[in-house]
């Protein structure tokens, strides 16, 4: 299947905030095995992935790895950069933002065969939030909410990578979790559901949560006959 690290959530350090996922970034090194890792940024959900990278870098650079960056420009003029960045990566790191947007950037701009032989080769694929839906067969997603097309949370398609379903954010008392819950009344969907500062590390079919905040659980969610039945996973088998 692979190895790919699925983060619910959590600052990276940006403007005044706190840098809240230490031990996940910390692990996911630790995974490549390699003292100096090749880094790659993909920042195609947000408008403002040059900011997003440049704290990105910072704290990979510090744990050991030599960073790169795909910029738009060059995924639209050179194709030679994208492959070669691409193949070259040790860990691929696609940031949050929209969903939609980002599935539909790595569509567009043919980045997904590349995607798929690198998780092939063993390269550690990471996903934050809209990152980490990507992945997956589907995510719960607040893509329409950023469109200005919907007033709630949805599930959008991701690429499939991973045929789970996956919910990042899933705080107590969020508006996110209660639309979550509302939606799955009588459906019989499961949902990996994993609050900020936790992740998913799943090699093949195995998965283990990490955590930067060891108050928070990760869940497996459903609802049967409208009771909600939220299972704390810690490890696995995905399925």
């Amino acid at each position: 299947m692979g190895k790919f690290v699925l983060v619910g959530g959590g600052n990276i350090g940006r403007g005044d905030t706190l840098y809240e996922t230490k031990e996940i970034d910390e692990e996911i090194v630790k995974m490549t095995g390699k003292e100096n890792p090749n880094f790659l940024f993909i920042g195609l959900a947000s408008s403002f992935s040059d900011s997003y990278y440049d704290i990105v870098k910072v704290i990979y650079k510090n744990l050991g790895c030599t960073p790169v960056y795909l910029k738009k420009k060059n995924i639209l003029n050179n194709p030679d950069i994208v492959k070669n960045k691409i193949e070259n990566a040790d860990i691929i790191y696609f940031g949050g933002g929209d969903t939609i947007k980002l599935v539909e950037n790595l569509k567009e701009y043919n980045m997904v065969e590349l995607i798929e032989k690198a998780i092939n080769k063993g390269t550690i694929l990471v996903g934050v939030s809209a990152g980490a839906i990507m992945m997956c067969k589907e995510g719960y997603s607040d893509s329409y909410k950023l469109r200005g097309e919907s007033d709630s949370y949805d599930f959008v398609p991701g690429l499939g990578f991973l045929d789970i379903s996956f919910c990042p954010h899933y705080e107590e008392e969020s508006d996110r979790k209660t639309d979550l819950i509302e939606d799955l009344k009588n459906e019989k969907r499961e949902v990996y559901s994993l609050p900020n500062n936790t992740a998913l590390k799943i090699i093949d079919d195995d998965y283990e949560v990490i955590k930067s905040d060891q108050s928070k659980e990760a869940y497996k969610v459903s609802l049967n006959e409208n009771n909600l039945n939220e299972k704390i996973i810690t490890k696995g088998i995905i399925k």
